[in-house]
C-alpha cells in the first residue's frame, strides 16, 4: 500500500490517498483524473480516502479541475508538483514516489499550485459568478486589463475562451463582445419573463374566507414556494432579478464575485422564504390560479417586488 498526500499550496487542504501497486504503475495523468478526480463515494467505498476528508477532497478537486461539454479538464493556471518537482504526466506515477532505504516506495506529496477558482466556488456558485461577471463588465466599474486580477482569472479565462469579452484598447479595459452582449441580454430577458409571470406573488394576502388578494401591502412574499411548484429554480431566479434591478453596484465587485459569504447574503431571502410544506400545495395551486387571472385582467398595473426589499 502506498500513500499519496495531496495538499494545496497553503497547506490548508490535505487529503491522503491509499494506493495499490496497480495505481502507481499507471501514467500520472491517469491517476490524477481517475483517482484524485474520482467521486467521494467511490473513493470512500474502496477505502482510498477517509470519509472525514470529503470536504477537503471536494475543495481541492475544485482547485484542480473544471468541466465543459467535453468533460473534466485541469485548469490552465494549475500546476501539480510531486515532492517539489513537476510531475511528468506521461510517466508512471511510481516515478514520483521517493524510494526509501529499504527499497520500499513510501509517501508521495503532491502540491496544487495556482489560483484556480476558490475552494468554496462550486458548480452552482460558478454559474452565478459568471452571470455576475458579464453583468459587471457591461454595467459595472471597468476592469483594468493592465492590472492582474487573480481572484477573477478563472472567470476571465472562461469568458475569453467562449468569446464573450475582448479588450477595449481606448479604455484599457475589458468589454463584452457581441456574443457576450447577447448572452447578458438573454439573462435580462429571462428576468423580465420572471417578473411578468411571477412577480404578482410577491405580495399575497389570503383572508379567512379563502379570498386571495394581491399587492395590498399586507400580504406575504410567496414567490419562492410558487417557483418551486412551477419547477423554476428560486436561486437562479433571485439572482437574475437582482441583476435586473441593479442591486449590486459595489465598486469592489471583483472581490465579491468569488466570495461565498456574499452569495450567502444574496440568497438569504430564498433560505428564509416560506416553504411549499408551510403554505400547502393545494393552497399554492389556488393562489397561482388566481394570480394568472389577475395577470390577464390587470397585468400592466402590477407592482414589481424586489427581493432586496423582501
Amino acid at each position: 500500500m502506498y500513500t499519496l498526500q495531496l495538499n494545496d499550496a497553503s497547506g490548508a487542504l490535505s487529503v491522503s490517498f491509499r494506493l495499490e501497486p496497480r495505481h502507481i504503475e499507471r501514467k500520472a495523468i491517469d491517476v490524477v483524473f481517475e483517482v484524485i478526480g474520482a467521486g467521494p463515494e467511490y473513493l470512500i467505498e474502496n477505502h482510498i480516502i477517509d470519509a472525514s476528508k470529503v470536504d477537503d477532497l471536494k475543495a481541492v478537486q475544485r482547485l484542480i479541475f473544471d468541466e465543459d461539454a467535453e468533460g473534466m479538464f485541469i485548469r490552465q493556471n494549475v500546476q501539480l508538483t510531486a515532492n517539489g518537482q513537476p510531475i511528468d504526466p506521461d510517466k508512471p506515477l511510481r516515478d514520483a514516489f521517493p524510494t526509501a532505504p529499504s527499497g520500499q516506495i513510501g509517501v508521495c506529496q503532491i502540491v496544487v499550485h495556482g489560483t484556480g477558482e476558490p475552494a468554496d466556488l462550486g458548480g452552482k456558485m460558478r454559474q452565478y459568478a459568471r452571470m455576475f461577471f458579464l453583468h459587471q463588465i457591461l454595467d459595472g466599474k471597468p476592469l483594468d486589463v493592465t492590472v492582474d486580477h487573480l481572484e477573477l482569472q478563472p472567470l476571465i479565462d472562461w469568458a475569453e475562451k467562449d468569446g464573450l469579452i475582448e479588450i477595449d484598447v481606448k479604455r484599457a479595459a475589458y468589454k463584452l463582445t457581441e456574443k457576450g452582449k447577447r448572452l447578458q441580454q438573454q439573462q435580462l430577458d429571462e428576468a423580465q419573463d420572471l417578473i411578468r409571470r411571477y412577480d404578482i406573488y410577491g405580495d399575497v394576502d389570503v383572508d379567512s374566507s379563502g379570498t386571495v388578494r394581491f399587492d395590498t401591502g399586507l400580504g406575504r412574499d410567496l414567490r419562492v414556494p410558487v417557483f418551486e411548484i412551477a419547477g423554476v429554480d428560486p436561486f437562479r431566479s433571485r439572482f437574475l432579478l437582482g441583476l435586473n434591478d441593479g442591486e449590486w453596484k459595489e465598486s469592489d465587485w471583483p472581490q465579491l464575485a468569488t466570495k461565498e459569504s456574499w452569495y450567502d447574503e444574496v440568497f438569504a431571502p430564498i433560505e428564509s422564504a416560506p416553504s411549499v410544506e408551510e403554505i400547502g400545495e393545494p393552497q399554492l395551486q389556488l393562489i397561482m390560479e388566481q394570480g394568472k387571472k389577475a395577470i390577464r385582467l390587470d397585468g400592466a398595473n402590477q407592482q414589481h417586488h424586489s427581493f432586496h426589499d423582501a
